[in-house]
């Protein structure tokens, strides 16, 4: 990541608003944790932008975003 992207913080320090999770895509394949999925948090929303590229950002307001909080948290108990 350039230090001129969105969300990239001085070199060397962590952004507490972003995050680098490996995850799995099935339709590109790979290896498991191959992928990288991309959440920041900006002006109130959730982004999610797999792969890192911008083509598809998944944008969750707050009631999404507890949706879906509250779902995994009920899967993993």
């Amino acid at each position: 990541m350039n230090a001129d992207q969105p969300g990239a913080g001085p070199r060397g320090k962590r952004d507490p608003n972003r995050r680098v999770i490996d995850v799995h895509c099935t339709v590109h394949g790979g290896p498991r944790g191959f992928t990288n999925l991309v959440v920041t948090k900006r002006d109130g929303f959730i982004e999610m932008d797999p792969h890192v590229t911008g083509q598809c950002v998944i944008i969750f307001d707050e009631k999404a975003v507890t949706e879906l909080f509250d779902a995994i948290g009920e899967w993993l108990g």
